[in-house]
């Protein structure tokens, strides 16, 4: 086989391929309607200490049971990964087998004890974090907050996430 038809034989697998690796439901437009506005990004911080940010072409209604992409309240993570796009944070103990055998749960307490909460307000307020290992008491200690967009039925609003990171002095 000559060049040209050996190439004319890639290209058109390569046509056949590129349709099978998909993108579909990705976000690749930057999400700028969340800012956190303080403390800065790897900022030393006491506990109790309070998460700002300011939000734009976003409705802040709470959870009121309508789906729009652009109106529901905020989702705050410290320390973990949030749910995926288009699942409630419910999603992320559907296996907890504590949770299965009731019919309350998860609640708004179930999810705090796992560093899961949610807020109608553009601040949030960390009161405690678990202490760290015995081995890391000398050193530093971060921790991660993220903060996603929830609809009003408690959906992940695409895969946008704002994170911040905070050194904590505990003062010991």
């Amino acid at each position: 086989m000559t060049r040209g038809p050996r190439l004319a034989a890639v290209a058109l697998i390569l046509l056949f391929l590129v349709p099978s690796c998909g993108v579909r439901g990705l976000n690749f437009v930057a999400d700028d309607r969340l800012e956190i506005t303080a403390p800065e990004d790897r900022a030393e911080v006491q506990l109790p200490v309070t998460v700002q940010w300011t939000v734009r072409d976003f409705k802040v209604t709470g959870r009121d049971g309508r789906r729009t992409p652009d109106a529901g309240y905020f989702g705050v993570f410290v320390d973990r990964a949030p749910q995926p796009p288009d699942r409630t944070l419910e999603w992320i103990v559907r296996e907890d087998e504590s949770c299965r055998s009731d019919p309350a749960c998860p609640n708004e307490d179930f999810l705090a004890q796992l560093n899961i909460h949610s807020t109608s307000a553009t601040s949030f307020t960390i009161d405690r974090l678990p202490p760290p290992p015995t081995e890391a008491v000398r050193r530093r200690e971060f921790h991660d907050v993220t903060i996603v967009l929830l609809n009003g039925r408690g959906e992940r609003i695409g895969e946008s996430a704002f994170t911040l990171q905070l050194e904590v002095d505990r003062g010991d």
